[in-house]
């Protein structure tokens, strides 16, 4: 129901007055008494509209009061919430000093901050000594020109992916060489001790304990020998040629190779240098006959060694 505005109630008539003669005291006296009866309605019209308003007041009291109740309700509700977000960041506080204590006892022996209990490599640690390598996670040890003092050999240019596990103490190092040439793709190994490192270890693959073979055909004036080939090697001549040797990687490095000439042909050598034993020439080897030399570096790695195996049938 809508709130109304009241009806004015109008004023009486003058009353009689005892002064008044007698014409105009009767005057009076009817209009006064002839304007009670319509003075009566009214104040029961606005009786009506004033009790009319009472109920409005009531309904809208009662609809605040509704109101101050949600209006209560959403304020305890976001008092809860706030509590509740109070209480995750305290929880994620918790946790976070929690983690920079150590979540666990230790992860490869080492506590703190980690991710996924292991952490993401570190950067390229140049040419240091690669028993700084951080301990449970990986790092790169690289040179241009002189490898680091406990690197696993001395090739000069070379780039060294090294893991690190164990317990502070009790060590083991893997290191694998990445650049292409003659070490590419060699691993070692090697082992702590309180503080004393083991040498290091190749560990060999199906290209060291399993040699591995590589035949193909000589039919330019030169051959150039590459170890990626292989460690024996058997070279078919279609003409002269003039072997090119490499130089040895390593002091303890070896090489064969297998000469089969197709005609008259026949092959020397060049590059780094080999010697015979002494007295001794390579044997004549006929057509389709197979020649075997083998070749280990010298002491100072200058200069191949040559051992004739002999010359076999076809």
């Amino acid at each position: 129901m809508p709130l109304v505005t009241p009806t004015p109630i109008p004023a009486y008539p003058p009353a009689p007055q005892p002064t008044d003669d007698r014409v105009t005291f009767s005057t009076k006296a009817f209009a006064l008494s002839g304007s009670y009866e319509p003075q009566r309605i009214i104040f029961n019209t606005v009786a009506g509209e004033v009790y009319t308003n009472a109920l409005w007041s009531q309904t809208k009291a009662g609809e605040s009061a509704a109101s101050a109740s949600q209006a209560a309700t959403s304020a305890s509700n976001a008092a809860s919430s706030v509590t509740a977000v109070n209480q995750t960041v305290a929880d994620i506080l918790a946790a976070k000093d929690a983690i920079q204590a150590g979540p666990v006892a230790s992860v490869n022996a080492r506590t703190g901050v980690v991710t996924g209990l292991a952490e993401t490599a570190a950067p390229s640690m140049g040419t240091a000594a690669m028993s700084t390598a951080p301990l449970g996670q990986w790092a790169t040890f690289n040179s241009s020109g002189t490898a680091g003092a406990d690197w696993p050999t001395s090739l000069g240019t070379a780039w060294w992916n090294v893991f690190t596990f164990g317990t502070g103490t009790r060590k083991t190092q893997r290191a694998t060489q990445i650049y292409a040439g003659g070490q590419q793709g060699w691993v070692f190994e090697r082992q702590l001790q309180d503080s004393t490192w083991s040498p290091w270890q190749r560990l060999f693959s199906d290209r060291a304990l399993i040699e591995f073979h590589a035949l193909f055909e000589a039919r330019s004036a030169t051959t150039n020998i590459s170890f990626s080939n292989g460690s024996i090697q058997t070279i078919t001549l279609y003409q002269n040629t003039s072997i090119v040797m490499p130089a040895p990687r390593d002091i303890g490095d070896q090489l064969t190779l297998r000469i089969i000439p197709t005609g008259a042909f026949s092959a020397s050598f060049s590059g780094t240098p080999i010697r015979l034993p002494i007295g001794a020439s390579l044997p004549t080897v006929g057509p389709f006959q197979r020649l075997t030399l083998t070749f280990v570096p010298r002491y100072d790695g200058a200069v191949w060694d040559a051992f004739i195996g002999g010359v076999h049938e076809s």
